[in-house]
């Protein structure tokens, strides 16, 4: 469970800290600097979300193999 809880948490900052910054500049809430400031968030905002797409499926493992009594 402690695991699953840490790569929680990974994805957490991953959404609030980078994510969700970057796709406001995206939809334009935020203003940018221009076209290379969206080419980066864009890119930013790929790689993290693949980065969650990967850990997401190892977090579910974890919590609910340690839900049915598996310790690992």
């Amino acid at each position: 469970m402690g695991i699953g809880v840490w790569l929680g948490t990974i994805l957490l900052i991953n959404v609030w800290f980078v994510l969700w910054p970057n796709q406001k500049k995206v939809m334009g809430i935020v203003k940018t600097d221009g076209e290379a400031d969206l080419a980066r968030a864009r890119k930013t905002i790929a790689t993290v979300a693949r980065i969650n797409a990967v850990l997401s499926i190892p977090m579910l493992l974890f919590m609910v193999a340690a839900g049915h009594g598996v310790a690992l």
